[in-house]
């Protein structure tokens, strides 16, 4: 038990900046439009985006078994590795059906088994870990309807953030390697700094990519990766919250 709660803030620094750097190729403007997506295609977009939460928690029940044996082997690095490359090629294979579909299942299946070692983590690190992660997944449901309605009201401003909120996704990746570096930044204040700004960066990306989804051309992105691009903002924010929540109230075993 010990052994497991002392390589938590390295775990769950590690997951972070993993997760950060897959969003990256994702957080840049994918162009602009001057009409709607179809009802059809908007609908294909969030069934998609349905279904990637749902293999993220089948990947996790699968992690809860094999993770263990897939980190020991050292395997885990391999499915890193191949995450990287769906999102690095994600544009080449997004169109090519079924391959995309294909393709877009096995990113979240892979994050959820990746993810598992520090969700235990948490669970065997602090007393009240499993609150913790009740919290943070109420929380961030509750911070991505606020996104929602903000993209839905239509606030003009968020079509000018985009180059902003792709540079304080940056700044969190610098930000997570130096906490993966120094052990004395992975707690206190500076914890809650850098998890607070990653809640309000992804929860303004949300906001953004669904305001962006309304405004993008029927013949533009396609859905999946339209569909990858709002997974990886909602799977940061929960991290985000959970990190933060952890740094605040955590209760160490």
């Amino acid at each position: 038990m010990e052994g497991r709660t002392s390589r938590f803030p390295r775990i769950l620094s590690g997951v972070q900046v993993y997760n950060l750097f897959m969003s990256l190729p994702f957080t840049s403007s994918t162009g602009t439009a001057a009409s709607a997506l179809t009802g059809s295609r908007r609908f294909s977009v969030y069934a998609l985006f349905a279904v990637a939460m749902a293999l993220t928690l089948v990947g996790i029940g699968a992690g809860v078994t094999f993770a263990q044996p897939i980190i020991d082997s050292g395997w885990a690095l391999l499915l890193i590795l191949f995450q990287f490359a769906l999102v690095l090629t994600a544009r080449m294979w997004s169109r090519t059906s079924p391959l995309n579909y294909f393709m877009f299942g096995l990113f979240p299946l892979f994050s959820g088994l990746t993810i598992t070692p520090f969700l235990i983590s948490v669970l065997t690190g602090y007393a009240n870990g499993g609150t913790i992660l009740l919290n943070a997944a109420i929380a961030t449901v509750l911070l991505s309807g606020s996104a929602a309605v903000l993209a839905r009201m239509g606030i003009d401003s968020l079509g000018s953030i985009g180059g902003i909120l792709f540079n304080a996704v940056i700044g969190l990746v610098i930000l997570g390697i130096l906490q993966l570096i120094f052990p004395s930044l992975r707690g206190g204040p500076f914890e809650v700094i850098v998890s607070g700004a990653g809640i309000l960066t992804f929860s303004l990306f949300l906001a953004y990519d669904l305001r962006r989804l309304g405004q993008m051309h029927a013949a533009g992105e396609s859905p999946v990766l339209l569909a990858l691009s709002l997974y990886l903002d909602a799977f940061n924010l929960f991290l985000s919250v959970v990190r933060f929540m952890v740094a605040i109230g955590g209760r160490r075993r």
